[in-house]
């Protein structure tokens, strides 16, 4: 597992987390490649504490000093033919833009990796921002074939 600075550490958390996770809300545009962005805004607490609940989301939270450093949100999706029963697909993660090159985002996804041995699952997919390839290659990521492609409905 790579070595996290002193004080940091990282956890999976659950639905008594909501609050954890609205904090995050509160500053997540600084998570981002760019921390001018909009913040994408907190789920009221039951809704918080229902995406927690979800037992197909993972999410795991940097912490140093009561802070959040990072996040890293993971689905489980269950497969239909024989061999794993799942794999992941890491939807988002960021490390706070005073925490970069650290480490932490490598450890959040040994976190992951943990995660993925102690279930029996073998693969992650990651639809990764350009900005972020090179972060997930050497992580061990590897370009698959085909495209990911976006529709959004209006």
């Amino acid at each position: 597992m790579p070595v996290l600075p002193s004080g940091v550490t990282v956890r999976r958390i659950g639905p008594g987390d909501a609050a954890s996770l609205n904090a995050l809300a509160r500053t997540d545009n600084v998570f981002d490649q760019d921390p001018a962005t909009e913040r994408w805004g907190a789920l009221t607490p039951d809704g918080a504490r229902d995406f927690l609940s979800d037992p197909s989301v993972l999410f795991w939270l940097a912490e140093a000093d009561g802070q959040v450093v990072g996040f890293l949100h993971c689905y489980v999706q269950r497969r239909r033919s024989s061999g794993p029963w799942a794999e992941l697909l890491l939807m988002e993660m960021g490390t706070h833009a005073d925490w970069r090159r650290r480490g932490i985002g490598r450890g959040m996804v040994a976190a992951m990796e943990a995660w993925m041995k102690e279930n029996g699952v073998a693969e992650v997919w990651v639809p990764a921002n350009t900005y972020a390839a090179g972060f997930y290659r050497k992580c061990g990521f590897v370009a698959d074939e085909g495209e990911i492609l976006v529709k959004e409905l209006h």
